[in-house]
């Protein structure tokens, strides 16, 4: 591993005492730096070691549960926030909904209760014509098509997209993931 030399000098401390060759670096030390030297790359080869080890770790960790593998969870998260964009925009449609139809019932509720009270006013007095009886029947009709009509609420997909679609590319090909 080192040879015996007694020519140049140590390249730590440039003192010509005994000096020695490493063969492996091709550089000369001294007896005492020598020994350091030797330590220094044992060492180096121990972190080599660790870092094989962990990268060997990582790389079963990674096999075994592929739910560990960063791609991986790139998907997932991208789920996690797709789903939470849709159910954001689901409750904000519901609260639409539900605020409208409660809004349609306070004004059919309003004119239903005055055609009772006019009804009930005009049975005390039994004073009412044909005429009003038509106008009392077609204003119940109006009110009946006024309460279908908040059944008629549609819900319509936008042709753009609420969620980012996810892409895949694998050695230079993409593969598109679509969302229906």
């Amino acid at each position: 591993m080192a040879t015996l030399i007694m020519e140049n000098c140590c390249v730590i401390c440039r003192k010509e005492k005994a000096l020695f060759n490493c063969e492996r670096c091709s550089q000369i030390f001294c007896s005492n730096h020598i020994i350091d030297h030797c330590q220094q790359l044992n060492k180096q080869f121990e972190d080599i070691q660790v870092t094989c080890d962990l990268f060997r770790q990582k790389f079963t960790e990674r096999i075994d549960d592929p739910q560990k593998n960063p791609l991986i969870q790139r998907i997932n998260q991208w789920e996690q926030d797709s789903i939470k964009k849709i159910q954001q925009t689901a409750e904000k449609t519901r609260q639409i909904i539900i605020k409208h139809m409660i809004e349609h019932k306070n004004k059919i509720e309003i004119k239903l209760a005055k055609l009772i009270d006019h009804l009930q006013e005009n049975r005390k007095e039994n004073d009412f014509f044909e005429t009003e009886l038509n106008d009392w029947k077609e204003e119940l009709i109006k009110l009946e098509e006024d309460f279908v009509k908040s059944s008629n609420i549609s819900i319509e997909k936008d042709s753009t997209s609420l969620i980012n679609n996810i892409f895949v590319q694998i050695s230079g090909k993409h593969f598109y993931l679509i969302l229906e």
